[in-house]
């Protein structure tokens, strides 16, 4: 809870809905750029370490997803090619098993062949060259030995193939763990960047990043702005959290992402962004995760979660510490976040970046 509630830090979040970007009018925004670099006069040299630590860590964050959707991509081919080599085995037994009836056959017919001999993969083979089962071949056992050799060399085919994606799954989770560090280095930066900047500095800084974050929004059709839902804070101690606008990013199962991915280091504690009341979950796409029934009635989704530090049901205050950051449920092994969403009375998601951003900022 600290850092929460100090002056500046709560603010009035306006939301709204809209399908015609039209009906949302330019607006003029408060603050400048050179209002900014105005303020920041006495902090010059760490405004500018901020902003390159801001690009170096968006880049960094856009490469991870990259590779992350690399993961899920090859991840989903192995799982393909594995389920063709179990069905195809399948199939290779049920033809072994008719070939070892009609050398049984044979044999019941006077052929010299042992049926006991003919049990195992290798003796099959040898069996087919004998000239009592080539014989019989040629009066109907033929078609057994094509799907015999037709099965054998698409198992063949597709363990190579399923061999091939396992080596290069490998490399490319060698290349997530090497973007997941870059992020991590990134992050780290910016943060403390952003931590030598002076009071005023800070203050019109996060306000001019909130306004262009809104326009951008309201540029895009996911305009905010209109409805008054009370006061709202960050899900992590402000400037200690870092993040892109990655609404719309694809995600494995041909999802897009609805929300934004706030990074933070392990087990970073994790607020109640509103009064409310909470639900906790468990799933395997979103991990521990927790549903926020905001007084205001907003809902608030956080997933990923490490673990909790309220039961479920509990009624919440604003900056009540609701768990700690992680990489629970689809995110594990991958870098420590949150998760956020942000849904409006009777609607579905819609971008939380802005509304972050004039937060957490």
């Amino acid at each position: 809870m600290v850092g929460q509630m100090a002056p500046g830090r709560a603010f009035i979040l306006i939301i709204s809905i809209t399908l015609v970007a039209a009906l949302f009018p330019a607006t003029s925004l408060a603050v400048t750029k050179s209002q900014v670099d105005e303020a920041c006069a006495d902090s010059a040299a760490q405004l500018a370490e901020y902003r390159d630590a801001q690009a170096a860590f968006e880049e960094a964050a856009i490469a991870y997803e990259h590779v992350l959707n690399e993961v899920a991509a090859i991840e989903a081919k192995q799982d393909r090619i594995q389920g063709s080599v179990e069905a195809n085995e399948g199939d290779l037994l049920v033809i072994q098993d008719k070939i070892e009836e009609q050398a049984v056959q044979l044999y019941m017919m006077g052929g010299s062949a042992n049926p006991g001999v003919i049990l195992s993969a290798s003796s099959v083979d040898k069996f087919l060259t004998t000239s009592q089962f080539l014989n019989a071949a040629a009066v109907g056992g033929q078609e057994s030995i094509d799907d015999l050799i037709a099965a054998r060399g698409e198992l063949d085919g597709l363990q190579v193939e399923l061999d091939a994606t396992r080596t290069e799954l490998k490399q490319v989770e060698s290349q997530k763990l090497s973007a997941m560090n870059d992020q991590q280095v990134a992050m780290e930066r910016e943060q403390a960047a952003y931590a030598k900047l002076t009071g005023r500095c800070r203050e019109l800084t996060a306000q001019y990043e909130k306004e262009q974050a809104e326009a951008k929004a309201r540029a895009a059709q996911r305009a905010q702005g209109s409805i008054q839902v009370g006061s709202f804070i960050c899900p992590f101690t402000p400037g200690r959290t870092s993040f892109i606008d990655s609404w719309g990013f694809p995600r494995s199962g041909g999802r897009s992402h609805k929300g934004t991915d706030l990074m933070a280091a392990w087990n970073e504690p994790v607020y109640a962004v509103q009064d409310g009341r909470v639900r906790l979950s468990t799933s395997s796409l979103g991990g521990r995760s927790v549903y926020l029934y905001a007084n205001t009635g907003f809902r608030y989704y956080y997933a990923h979660l490490n673990s909790w530090n309220v039961s479920n049901g509990a009624t919440v205050s604003q900056g009540q510490t609701i768990g700690f950051n992680g990489n629970s449920g689809n995110a594990s092994g991958g870098a420590p976040h949150v998760h956020f969403e942000i849904h409006p009375p009777g609607s579905g998601a819609v971008n939380p970046y802005p509304t972050l951003v004039g937060a957490c900022r």
